[in-house]
């Protein structure tokens, strides 16, 4: 909503008297009434842009499942006002905003995701990668039942006949247990009575269990906010927003600072939704596991790794952490209520360079699609300048991210005389990290100001439509 009305309050700037500009307006001044066809307005860019940023930051955005407790007598603002804003800002706004400044760490969230969920649909007979994903999101959770509540224990199962090891991870994550504390409710009793405890991982399920619980793929999609239709009506509309762009080119039409961050967005949005189309969408209630209320809690109970204590460390380290996607490990999902927004689950640093490694490079082109208006005319030197330095800083970053991530995916045990080398690249690499991390935000956030502010003063070709009649065979 901010976005838009800053939108509104530059289209209305450009009609109202303003004061003057140091900038001469005389050639850069709307077009004439001649030829009204072929001209567009600053709204129709403005809004186009807008709504293409949109869709590629908020209904891309497939967030991991955010349980909330039902309360007892909830007064009625608390129900409809207090808790719906409280969720709003607090949790879909903030990563509307880490999709709006840092959208490659969306797309390198999408890609982890994307491989544990396939390492438990191999680990697990029957399941899809569907299946993986809503596990890893949180789509389990275990509860406690009420001190009087009827109960059955539920049987001990045989495991699964497990796989081979995998070759490139050299890890197998599933492990269950032969007997468990599970139980199925028998009793009548309200939900509301139930005690959540936390999330569950498959390492806490028997397989007998999960035969039981686990609903089909079907279902699973029908939990989610979305299908296959909606993705793709996203993805026509941003792929006829690449198609305007280029065809602009083409016929040599400039495209205004705006466009060009909107044609940024719609490369990374392309990918997200190539990894998370079998994610389900916006679930916000998993599956009821449960316990008696004095049953021993041991469910994902293993311990997080602790931050260092070191004061000048104690800053840098979560930037390197979770640039790389290895907050993770510092996490124990038994002490907590519901999933961490950014979970994909534990996986070495050979795993973790893997996955990053993609995102890195593409966060690169990212940042090199703003280059196409490196040339452009801006309203003032200072824009321009600040405009190339937020360039270079965008490339930059993650260049220096896609570094430590290939330096990750070496096998230590091919390491030779160049040891040193790798080990000396790496840490001035981790170091340059956690240094300039905040200089991309800083960029990120300089060229969404300019590519609005540029909007007071466009040359007059930036209001001409696309001629599409010179792309059709014709005699």
């Amino acid at each position: 909503m901010l976005i838009l009305l800053l939108g509104y309050a530059i289209t209305q700037s450009v009609y109202s008297d303003a004061g003057p500009i140091p900038v001469s307006i005389e050639s850069r001044d709307v077009a004439s009434c001649d030829g009204l066809n072929s001209q567009r307005s600053i709204w129709s860019i403005v809004w186009s842009c807008l709504s293409t940023i949109f869709l590629c930051t908020w209904v891309a955005v497939h967030p991991n499942v955010h349980f909330r407790p039902e309360k007892r007598n909830q007064s009625w603002l608390e129900k409809w006002l207090w808790d719906p804003l409280h969720e709003f800002f607090t949790y879909k706004v903030v990563l509307f905003l880490w999709a709006l400044l840092v959208p490659e760490y969306i797309l390198a969230w999408a890609v982890r995701q994307y491989v544990k969920a396939g390492e438990i649909s191999k680990e697990v007979p029957e399941w899809t990668r569907t299946h993986g994903f809503f596990m890893i999101m949180g789509g389990f959770h275990l509860f406690r039942l009420p001190a009087d509540a009827l109960s059955t224990q539920f049987p001990p199962s045989t495991p699964f006949p497990r796989p081979p090891p995998n070759p490139l991870f050299n890890k197998v994550s599933f492990k269950p247990s032969e007997s468990s504390d599970f139980v199925v409710p028998t009793g009548l009793h309200s939900r509301k009575d139930e005690v959540p405890v936390c999330p569950l991982k498959l390492e806490d399920f028997t397989p007998d269990l999960l035969k039981a619980i686990a609903p089909s793929e079907t279902e699973l999609k029908d939990r989610g906010k979305s299908d296959a239709l909606t993705k793709l009506i996203v993805l026509v509309q941003t792929l006829w927003f690449v198609v305007q762009c280029i065809a602009r080119g083409v016929q040599h039409l400039p495209l205004t600072e705006l466009e060009v961050v909107t044609l940024a967005y719609t490369m990374l949005n392309f990918f997200i939704y190539v990894f998370w189309w079998d994610k389900p969408r916006n679930v916000e209630c998993p599956i009821r596991v449960y316990k008696t209320s004095t049953a021993s809690h041991k469910e994902s109970g293993e311990e997080g790794d602790e931050w260092s204590d070191s004061w000048w460390f104690r800053w840098a380290e979560p930037i390197l952490r979770y640039t790389i996607g290895q907050q993770d490990d510092y996490v124990t999902i038994s002490k907590q209520r519901s999933i961490p927004m950014f979970w994909s689950g534990r996986m070495g640093e050979q795993e973790l360079g893997l996955a990053g490694l993609g995102p890195s490079i593409l966060g690169s082109a990212f940042g090199a699609i703003h280059c196409i208006a490196w040339s452009s005319e801006f309203p003032s030197h200072a824009e321009l300048i600040l405009w190339r330095i937020a360039c270079i800083s965008m490339i930059s970053v993650p260049f220096i991210a896609a570094i430590i991530c290939a330096w990750w995916t070496i096998d230590p045990g091919e390491q030779d005389w160049y040891e040193y080398w790798l080990v000396l690249i790496g840490n001035i690499s981790a170091i340059a990290l956690m240094l300039s991390a905040w200089l991309y935000v800083a960029a990120r956030i300089a060229t969404l100001v300019i590519a609005f502010t540029s909007l007071r003063s466009l040359a007059p070709a930036a209001f001409m439509t696309v001629d599409w009649t010179t792309f059709i065979p014709h005699i």
